[in-house]
């Protein structure tokens, strides 16, 4: 008979122990999840913006767009973001020029349709409805391997 009840003592240790370890794994788990970013896409994006980039309509919609944009890596400064441009390459200069001017956009680099910028975020919304304007997004971040 003790030798019946060490082996019960023995699983019970071991099944209190196995618990605790993964009682513990569980507990690492959900801090590590607390710890990420916001979700991206919490707003149901409206075909009218299909143009913007989901993370900059997220952006546009932030009541703290400082945080938001450190916490997705995105450049944000004095109330602008980095953005890519795309135009229509049917489009025509004069109209282009038109549109950088009237939405605040400052230019940093400039390659036939496609315009590296400054926009400031108010103005995102109503450049994505800009017909000439093919897509709005993110410059690409390098990737260190």
């Amino acid at each position: 008979m003790k030798r019946a009840s060490r082996v019960y003592k023995s699983g019970t240790i071991k099944s209190a122990f196995l618990f605790l370890h993964l009682l513990l794994i569980a507990s690492c788990t959900s801090a590590q999840q607390s710890a990420l970013p916001e979700k991206v896409t919490q707003h149901k994006q409206p075909g009218e913006y299909a143009k913007l980039s989901s993370v900059l309509y997220e952006l546009t919609l932030a009541a703290d767009r400082e945080n938001f944009a450190k916490q997705h890596d995105i450049f944000l400064s004095n109330g602008k973001v980095r953005v890519f441009i795309i135009f229509d390459p049917a489009s025509d200069d004069s109209k282009r020029e038109e549109i950088i001017k009237s939405h605040g956009i400052v230019e940093e680099k400039k390659s036939k349709d496609l315009l590296r910028a400054s926009v400031p975020v108010e103005a995102l919304t109503s450049l994505s409805k800009e017909p000439i304007i093919r897509s709005i997004k993110l410059p690409d971040k390098p990737v260190v391997r």
